[in-house]
């Protein structure tokens, strides 16, 4: 029984190590958001209608469109459409189950195998990760990819055996089927590996001796296959056209610049870790002083993420991806196979168990982050008719657009970009109409709506509650439905 305890590679041991690596799912925010109601609602369109060059879903016409992130539209809208909410969830919880085994895989690879290490840091780092960026939304893709890519290029820089290079293209293309407006962030990964030269050699660090040819060569070809997607070109530059514009960098909290406002939400925990991982390197220094060398691709990695997450909050996610590999491989040498190491793994794993059924033995509400979902719901029932235009507010608009109302608004926020669409900044009236700037009878007179969806007790409700020419027709806790009648007919 003992050796049976002690003994860290029996198949109960395996089973042991998994459930401490599946800690993280335990804090992943999987919920049927706003997001991921117009994610499925394109994968709908498109298996009925094909691919579309106008904007189908809206009250405004003629605005340029393209189903960015197509192959997720398609697969969502299928798990969603088979197996509804739970089945989805499940989908996302096995999607995070392969980032996490990635994430793992590369841990072990930057610290030469050390195991303990490896679960420790994929156990912690990416429970932060998955509180901040685990959502049902297109980036649980690009992560797979991002990690996966990590280590082709790490194992070519090891082992300089150019065949480790040879998925890269296919990784590129799925990247670009899954969630194409983050592509360019693929190529920039492979940057460190590009610039590594290895006559560097100054205050500890030092460049690696491996030819570069080959991934500029591999680069190449990637992004020639991501040539080969419905969209074309188009793809390539409607990331660039909407973050250059102002109206989507000072609206949306996760591409703004990161600030010290957001150390409470998303930026808290990853500034932590970025100063965790300060110290540890000061620390490391100190100790080994010229014999251990900092490898000079693993400081262009950490000081770019770090320069990405200060461009924008989501881009924290990077960050924690590529700079837990390369805290790994500061921990290398740490050595934590003691004694009794594989019988606190043992007892670990059941203290993770038991933790997960607490956790998930509460009521889990699937729906909290799909705004005004309940009076949509009622509003549908008893108004089946879906030939109307309906005012929403930002949040609102994708439920309501799945459940095939016309909507002035929904959270695809870079579509009422004039620099997208190609017609007019709609964005900047949609909040306008959010913060009392604008009135109702003004969007009245200019698009005609059939109903309005506000929320309870706020400037818009206020309003409406108080005018003649709109009527109550249902409402819940937080919502309600105003249907227009001029002059009170």
């Amino acid at each position: 029984m003992k050796k049976f305890i002690r003994d860290d590679q029996n198949w109960f041991a395996k089973l042991c190590k998994m459930i401490i690596l599946c800690i993280p799912m335990m804090y992943a925010g999987v919920t049927m958001d706003n997001d991921f109601w117009f994610v499925i609602n394109h994968g709908r369109y498109i298996l009925a209608n094909g691919f579309a060059n106008i904007e189908p879903f809206t009250v405004h016409e003629g605005l340029a469109f393209s189903f960015e992130k197509w192959l997720t539209c398609i697969v969502f809208y299928k798990v969603y459409d088979w197996f509804g909410a739970w089945g989805m969830y499940i989908f996302m919880l096995l999607l995070f189950g392969i980032v996490l085994a990635l994430f793992y895989k590369a841990c072990l690879i930057f610290s030469k195998h050390n195991e303990n290490v490896s679960i420790i840091l994929t156990a912690v780092i990416m429970s932060v990760f998955a509180w901040a960026y685990v959502r049902t939304r297109p980036q649980i893709f690009s992560y797979m990819f991002l990690l996966g890519e990590l280590i082709c290029l790490e194992r070519y820089a090891r082992t300089g055996k150019v065949k480790k290079l040879c998925p890269l293209p296919f990784l590129a293309f799925l990247y670009m089927q899954f969630h194409s407006t983050m592509l360019p962030i693929f190529f920039i990964m492979a940057m460190p590996y590009l610039f590594d030269y290895g006559w560097v050699d100054f205050l500890g660090i030092t460049g690696g001796r491996y030819w570069k040819r080959p991934i500029y060569i591999v680069l190449v070809i990637s992004a020639a296959v991501t040539l080969i997607n419905p969209h074309g070109v188009r793809s390539f530059y409607y990331l660039i056209s909407s973050l250059n514009d102002g109206g989507l960098l000072s609206t949306i909290n996760e591409v703004k610049h990161s600030s010290f406002n957001d150390i409470k939400s998303y930026s808290g925990p990853v500034l932590v870790c970025q100063g965790l991982y300060i110290l540890l390197r000061i620390f490391r220094r100190i100790k080994y002083k010229k014999k251990e060398r900092f490898l000079l691709r693993y400081l262009f990695m950490l000081g770019g993420t770090f320069v990405m997450a200060l461009y924008a909050v989501r881009n924290n996610a990077f960050f924690l991806l590529m700079g837990g590999p390369i805290c790994a491989w500061e921990l290398r040498h740490i050595n934590l196979d003691f004694k009794f190491m594989p019988a606190l793994k043992k007892l670990g794993a059941f203290v993770v168990i038991g933790c997960m059924i607490y956790n998930w033995s509460f009521s889990y509400d699937i729906m909290r982050s799909t705004y005004a979902w309940r009076v949509l719901d009622q509003f549908a029932e008893i108004h089946p008719d879906t030939d109307i235009r309906m005012y929403t507010d930002f949040n609102c608009g994708s439920y309501a657009e799945w459940k095939g109302f016309r909507c002035y608004a929904d959270p695809r926020a870079e579509v009422f970009l004039k620099s997208v669409n190609g017609k007019e900044d709609i964005l900047a009236e949609i909040w306008d109409s959010m913060h009392a700037k604008l009135n109702a009878s003004e969007l009245q007179e200019k698009y005609g709506f059939d109903y309005w969806l506000v929320q309870k007790d706020y400037w818009m409700d206020s309003h409406l509650k108080y005018d003649k020419d709109y009527e109550l027709i249902c409402e819940e806790d937080d919502y309600k439905v105003y249907k227009y009648l001029p002059n009170g007919k």
